[in-house]
């Protein structure tokens, strides 16, 4: 019976889903709306609560900060292959999201949602490498931030778990769309100073979607004690073709250095 429980709230949730993102669908202005945005800018917001049934969306918040009191880790590294840009926070990896959580998983495999978001980037979304389909952090400290980066996949979903009400006080997230990544020559800061910066602001209960691959964006360092927490979940393109894709952010992340900082730490 145990064992069935877990499978029975999945067939659940994917029918709540269903419902939920059909009845969205169904608006073709609104979604005309939300695939322009989408392909002008590389990102769209869905605001307040919105994406999800907002008791779905509050438990998956319950679910991220019982994540965080369990398995959270301070990391405090520099990424060569965006120019040596910091990434300053604690986080939960995917696997021990995979083994202490049950919504996120679920979440993340969902038919529905991925058909959904699908429909907005006229594309069809696959789950990605295990290691980046999922992860939690952390801003709390002054300085720390999420460096400028590009993703090694296409498609990124961030869920605003928490986040400053003042965006003077940082976690402002701030974009170059149609970008490309270099990873042996990044030139982050040509993109930087030839190309307009999109910024926006967030708020608790925001979740917006990303192409990320091209979208060259970080999150701006936080300026005092406060708290920016997001769920980070990734898809790659179900037509794409490459047979390997590279990980440095990831493995320097996880590496030497991220194993360094967690030892300094405790």
């Amino acid at each position: 019976m145990e064992n069935q429980k877990p499978s029975l709230v999945v067939d659940v949730l994917e029918q709540q889903l269903e419902r939920h993102f059909q009845a969205m669908l169904s608006d073709e202005n609104r979604m005309k709306k939300i695939r322009n945005e989408f392909r002008r800018d590389g990102y769209f917001n869905f605001k307040d609560f919105s994406f999800l049934p907002r008791k779905v969306l509050e438990s998956v918040h319950e679910e991220v900060h019982e994540l965080l009191d369990e398995y959270s880790v301070r990391r405090d590294v520099t990424v060569p292959s965006t120019g040596n840009t910091y990434r300053k926070m604690y986080n939960v990896n995917q696997p021990e999201i995979a083994e202490g959580g049950t919504l996120i998983p679920a979440l993340y495999q969902s038919k529905a949602l991925r058909n959904f978001l699908g429909n907005i980037a006229g594309d069809d979304l696959a789950s990605c490498w295990e290691q980046e389909q999922y992860l939690i952090t952390k801003l709390s400290h002054p300085g720390d931030t999420h460096g400028w980066h590009w993703g090694d996949y296409p498609y990124t979903m961030i869920w605003i778990i928490e986040a400053p009400e003042d965006p003077a006080i940082g976690g402002v997230l701030q974009c170059v769309p149609h970008s490309e990544w270099d990873k042996q020559n990044p030139q982050i800061w040509q993109y930087i100073l030839n190309n307009d910066i999109k910024s926006y602001h967030h708020l608790k209960g925001d979740v917006y979607f990303l192409k990320s691959d091209t979208t060259l964006h970080h999150v701006a360092p936080i300026q005092q004690e406060t708290t920016r927490i997001i769920l980070n979940t990734c898809w790659a393109s179900a037509h794409d073709r490459r047979t390997d894709v590279a990980h440095e952010s990831i493995d320097v992340i996880w590496g030497t250095e991220a194993r360094t900082a967690e030892a300094e730490e405790a």
